[in-house]
């Protein structure tokens, strides 16, 4: 039998603790090892058990959910908390988000929301620590001034994601700007997070971020630029993420050159350990250059004709450039249980397994685009917000990242894409 997970249960009620306890016994892989009555005995417990998941409620005597969740993630950030609350209470939420916890239930909640959650939390703390003692295990080895392409294959280089869609209005943006969000809370390291939709790009307005500088800024200093002057035209964004923004006008878009991207994404590797990439629905060279060098690439696509018959066309062309399927994940948006198509007939539409989807919801998704505030810190509870963290465990590296072929082996791209 694989190894259990481990359980500490954190709430005031007695007779919840008893039911959570009694829930929990009959799932083979789950282990509840202690229980405590409020948020400071739960801290104790947790020092002394160093339990892999903390399932801990809000309010409660002595020391809220809250202040221990904070306590927890200084002091013993192996064990990843789980808040508990009650309908409503979205303030406790939002602090909760921003104190370190992972997930978020609301009472009353079913025992397979407890038990996915308990999972996928467990799941994501192994793989970031998988991923963790890979990168420092790289670095040791690293010498401590690697000479000019060395670099590349260093294990601790930043991982791009690039999102992708053929098609506008299906959503792209959004999610990249949450998953850019959510991978900095769930993960605590360094996110970044790039706009290169470089003409019409909307990450400054989804994150309602000052526009005032972005990546024209560093085209104007590109042969001084070094990485405290990208940190300063960098935005900063919800839970420390760093934006680089498009340009302030639309006809500053040509000012950006291929050279100048591989540059700045040079140095953004150097500094973060993800970097989210926001394109355009134009498989330009730019794109082009970022897509070839990408860790992942997610295409999303939404429950329509034309977004479908716009992501078969992508697929092929990701095909065409020999971008193997192992890098695409292929995410479904605004998916509805009472539209005509669903996820089988999408598969079996474009003959490729989607990945993930993101539930409709439109009232929250509008509210959030219009006040500017990421729908996973504003209701980190909601379905579109656990799918959104489901997105962030897909994505993080499961192994040490293969190296880049050498420039000699590289096919010429040809037709439509090539240099002229």
């Amino acid at each position: 039998m694989s190894e259990q997970i481990k359980v500490l249960i954190v709430d005031d009620i007695t007779s919840t603790l008893d039911n959570l306890q009694k829930l929990l016994s009959f799932e083979p892989d789950i282990q509840v090892v202690g229980t405590a009555a409020n948020g400071k005995e739960g801290v104790e417990q947790a020092k002394k058990l160093v339990p892999d998941i903390v399932l801990m409620d809000v309010n409660m005597p002595i020391m809220d959910g809250i202040q221990a969740t904070e306590t927890l993630a200084q002091e013993v950030s192996g064990s990843p908390v789980i808040i508990m609350s009650v309908q409503g209470e979205r303030d406790y939420l939002r602090r909760a988000m921003q104190s370190g916890a992972r997930e978020f239930l609301i009472k009353p909640f079913s025992g397979d929301e407890l038990i996915a959650s308990i999972r996928r939390v467990y799941q994501l703390e192994q793989k970031k620590e998988s991923f963790l003692a890979k990168t420092t295990t790289g670095a040791e080895k690293a010498p401590a001034a690697p000479p000019d392409g060395e670099a590349k294959q260093r294990g601790e280089r930043g991982q791009v994601i690039f999102f992708y869609s053929g098609k506008g209005g299906v959503g792209k943006s959004l999610i990249a700007a949450n998953l850019a969000v959510s991978m900095a809370n769930e993960t605590k390291g360094k996110v970044a997070l790039v706009d290169l939709d470089l003409q019409f790009g909307d990450i400054g307005v989804l994150l309602n971020l000052d526009h005032s500088q972005g990546i024209t800024d560093l085209i104007e200093n590109i042969d001084h630029m070094d990485q405290e002057f990208i940190r300063e035209i960098m935005v900063d964004g919800p839970f420390g993420i760093k934006v680089l923004l498009a340009p302030i006008s639309p006809e500053l878009a040509d000012l950006v050159t291929v050279d100048h991207v591989r540059r700045i994404f040079g140095e953004l590797r150097k500094m973060f350990d993800y970097i989210i990439v926001d394109s355009s629905a134009h498989l330009g060279e730019i794109n082009l250059e970022v897509l070839d060098h990408a860790d992942r690439v997610v295409v999303v696509t939404s429950l329509s004709i034309p977004a479908i018959k716009n992501t078969k066309l992508a697929l092929k062309i990701f095909d065409s450039l020999s971008i193997s399927p192992d890098r695409v994940v292929l995410l479904l948006n605004k998916s509805d249980a009472h539209s005509e198509f669903n996820k089988e007939s999408v598969e079996a539409n474009l003959r490729f397994p989607i990945a993930g989807q993101i539930p409709n919801d439109p009232k929250l998704v509008i509210n959030s685009i219009n006040r500017g505030n990421p729908f996973v810190t504003t209701h980190p509870e909601s379905e579109i917000s656990q799918r959104i963290r489901e997105l962030v465990a897909k994505l993080l590296p499961t192994a040490a990242p293969a190296p880049e072929p050498e420039a000699a082996e590289k096919k010429p791209r040809k037709g439509l894409f090539a240099r002229r």
